[in-house]
């Protein structure tokens, strides 16, 4: 059904345009016509990824301001996993974090690796996912190391995602596709995060869990 609505809309539109072309007597108005009716549904969407471009050159993509090295461990708000520990040699990691600040966390002691449950954080360095306003036209993800001791981002990943212009974002709401960017740079992929999360934090070296 949506489908067909956006075929309807498009169809309405096309008639419309071709009645007032027809009426329009000297070819200049009828180009100037024919201008408009293109200028009407593209001129913000062609703007909008031209702004696009200067956005993602100017903020997207790594943006590392500082690396802390010594790392023993950091929070993640992805959920704990000893993946960080059997794979790069941090000391422990958290997650599940709850309302109370208490988290879980794998931590390598005695050369195992053990799960506990429901206990306070230990974490200085957290790295979270931050989601976009979706209300604004232009919007950012942001994969982000921050040090909760002085509340400073080491570094992010920044995407950017236009949401289309007026015609388009008509268009997706009858569509199946539903509401979504028309045009991004970046990506939303996990091994953004621990790329970014290796450029930051340093785990302490020659500690590697089995």
């Amino acid at each position: 059904m949506g489908g067909l609505a956006v075929l309807l809309l498009l169809g309405f539109y096309l008639w419309g345009a071709y009645k007032i072309v027809r009426l329009a007597k000297p070819r200049w108005a009828k180009a100037l016509v024919i201008l408009v009716v293109i200028l009407i549904p593209t001129a913000d969407a062609v703007y909008g990824r031209i702004k696009l471009r200067q956005m993602c050159a100017a903020e997207g993509g790594f943006k590392i301001n500082h690396v802390a090295s010594g790392v023993d461990g950091f929070l993640i708000d992805q959920g704990a996993s000893d993946f960080w520990i059997k794979q790069y040699g941090y000391q422990y990691n958290e997650g599940g974090e709850r309302p109370d600040q208490r988290v879980n966390r794998y931590v390598l002691r005695d050369g195992a690796i053990a799960l506990e449950w429901n206990v306070p954080s230990l974490a200085r360095y957290e790295a979270r996912f931050v989601r976009p306003n979706m209300r604004e036209q232009f919007e950012r993800d942001e994969y982000r190391v921050r040090d909760s001791k002085n509340d400073e981002v080491l570094g992010k990943y920044v995407q950017i995602g236009f949401r289309g212009g007026w015609a388009e974002q008509m268009l997706r709401g009858f569509s199946d596709a539903g509401a979504g960017w028309a045009a991004s740079c970046g990506q939303q992929d996990p091994r953004i995060f621990e790329s970014l999360i290796l450029k930051t934090l340093k785990p302490t070296p020659n500690i590697k869990g089995e």
